[in-house]
């Protein structure tokens, strides 16, 4: 058990006990809530500028449309057929999103970009006494402009959901560890973001966020604190009251071959082998981290340099810094043992990692460590090396490979001049101005990626121009699809109606089975046309309706119509 003493120590001053109703306090919570609306802007603007991204947005849209078709918002599906990939949490994010902004980029993602002002909003309140205003206000900075911010908070996947209800839950139990005096409140909110982060992803919302509690209070010798202290008794009826019915409304309503699939193939399959091509070396998410934490990652080395210097008694005297590793090394180092590798898999090692740095940007401002001008020079140095790299592959690379794609020379110059200028900055000593400049590249970066890099490239994405052609030739009439050798979720999202299924095909002799009465559009690699034509029987007529070059597949894709020919008499 901790003693009040101890509590004490491991405080900053002025931190633990600030009074809620004062006006310091409300002056805060007003700066808090400034930089959420300012975080929600930053997400959601421009937020359905392009068109759904394959291969996880449309899945994830497609099935939401079969359920709210089917007016079954509890049995994922897609395509006609059972969908086990996530639970249901983000489904019902999405559909709220929709019956607001409607189906389509807008109403699908926008939730995310809620969710993402919503963790900036609660790390600067959950940190305020666990490390003061400043530390606070500086680390939801930092985990807003970092750059895969700019990329996971405006996508519609569970991504969003289960980085904001882990970090609640890790954050809580820490500050219920170290605070007695709010220890139920913040043990019986652990539980409860366990159970929702079990709701959007599966096990991994429990198993992980349970396994770097247990491992931070073995090292603490303080095992016992889990059942003496850890509110078990209230905590883990709340967790299954929360998490349980949906689970098992689901199993019983598919006889659990959705729950099954979801434990058997989604967790454990993905773990054990890789899926869809998702694969890496080990290190893969070391790399993708300090990438998606930029520009604030090129100062971790120094971080992690403070923290050795300050190694001695480590384990006892510093337990937010211990819990804060533990939290990022046992999230990274887990997905570096699975076979399946993505970026968005480690975003929930991101806070506690910047956390860290803004605690050692404050000891810099106010000159409570001194770090070496080498280090940092170097630092801004990596920076304006990674943005020429980008202006370098973006200018000669991107067009050999993709020469479709217009040109994006220009991704490079934010971090380019940030690094310049705070570098001056930094060498005057003027730590804040440094770290506004770097923010502001951040921010001018996103802006390039969202209103003028990416919304091209919907011209090389032809699955709704597709979807757009197919309506506005049907109208109210029915119709049905197919593929041939091609095929991307958001083709389905975009030209089916509601629940429609898409036949793929697996052979050409197929084709006469799937024809009927209703035009049947078929999509295909457009060198296939000929061999498509060939197999279409007399009493039918074929029509190529588009031929657009696509991005994933690098080919062109014909759109073709298939329907029965008019009698004359």
């Amino acid at each position: 058990m901790l003693s009040d003493l101890y509590e004490a120590s491991v405080t900053p001053p002025g931190a633990d006990h600030v009074p809620r109703n004062s006006a310091a306090s409300r002056f805060f919570g007003l700066k808090a809530f400034t930089i959420f609306l300012l975080a929600l802007l930053f997400f959601g603007c421009g937020i359905g500028n392009t068109s759904l991204w394959n291969i996880d947005e449309p899945i994830y849209a497609q099935s939401l449309k079969d359920q709210i078709a089917q007016h079954n918002l509890v049995v994922p599906t897609f395509n006609a057929r059972l969908m086990p990939d996530k639970p249901a949490l983000n489904y019902w994010l999405m559909w709220t999103g929709v019956k607001v902004l409607g189906l389509n980029s807008w109403g699908l993602r926008m939730g995310s970009a809620v969710v993402g002002a919503l963790l900036i909003l609660y790390l600067i309140m959950a940190l305020r006494r666990l490390y003061g205003e400043n530390i606070a206000l500086i680390g939801g900075l930092l985990t807003a402009t970092a750059l895969h911010s700019t990329v996971i908070f405006r996508g519609a996947t569970p991504d969003p959901l289960l980085i904001l209800t882990v970090t609640i839950a890790l954050l809580s139990y820490l500050r219920g560890y170290l605070f007695p005096d709010i220890r139920s409140r913040e043990l019986l909110i652990t539980y409860a973001a366990m159970a929702f982060a079990t709701l959007d992803k599966g096990p991994i919302g429990f198993l992980l966020p349970g396994l770097i509690i247990v491992l931070f209070l073995l090292l603490r010798r303080e095992l016992s604190f889990l059942w003496r202290e850890g509110r078990l008794d209230w905590g883990i009826p709340l967790f299954l009251l929360i998490m349980l019915p949906w689970y098992l409304a689901v199993g019983v309503e598919t006889h659990w071959a959705w729950d099954r699939a979801f434990i058997f193939k989604q967790n454990i399959g993905r773990f054990d082998d890789s899926m869809q091509g998702h694969r890496g070396p080990w290190v893969y998410y070391p790399i993708s981290t300090f990438l998606g934490m930029l520009p604030w990652s090129i100062f971790l080395p120094q971080v992690f340099r403070d923290i050795w210097l300050s190694r001695q008694h480590f384990l006892r005297s510093q337990p937010k810094t211990l819990f804060l590793l533990i939290w990022a090394t046992a999230w990274i180092g887990f997905f570096t043992l699975s076979a399946t590798k993505l970026p968005n898999y480690v975003w929930e090692a991101y806070p506690p990692l910047f956390i860290l740095l803004a605690a050692y940007f404050e000891k810099v401002r106010t000159a409570a460590t001194q770090p070496a001008r080498w280090g940092m020079a170097a630092s801004l140095g990596v920076l304006f090396l990674i943005g020429l790299a980008l202006s370098v592959f973006a200018a000669w690379v991107v067009p050999l490979r993709e020469p479709q794609l217009p040109g994006m020379v220009e991704i490079g110059i934010p971090y380019m001049l940030a690094a310049a200028v705070a570098l001056v900055l930094l060498r005057r000593q003027r730590w804040p101005q440094a770290g506004v400049t770097l923010a502001g590249g951040s921010v001018a970066l996103a802006a390039l990626l969202v209103f003028v890099i990416t919304p091209p490239i919907n011209a090389v994405k032809p699955a709704r121009a597709m979807g757009q052609r197919i309506a506005a030739l049907q109208g109210p009439q029915p119709y049905r699809l197919a593929s041939w050798q091609w095929f991307q979720p958001n083709f389905l999202f975009y030209a089916g109606r509601g629940n429609m299924p898409i036949r793929h095909l697996q052979a050409l002799t197929e084709l006469p089975a799937v024809l009927g009465p209703e035009p049947l559009y078929l999509v295909c690699p457009a060198s296939d046309i000929p061999a498509v034509r060939a197999a279409v029987p007399a009493a039918y007529q074929q029509q190529t309706i588009m031929i657009r070059y696509e991005i994933y597949n690098h080919t062109d894709i014909a759109l073709l119509r298939i329907s029965a020919r008019q009698e004359t008499s």
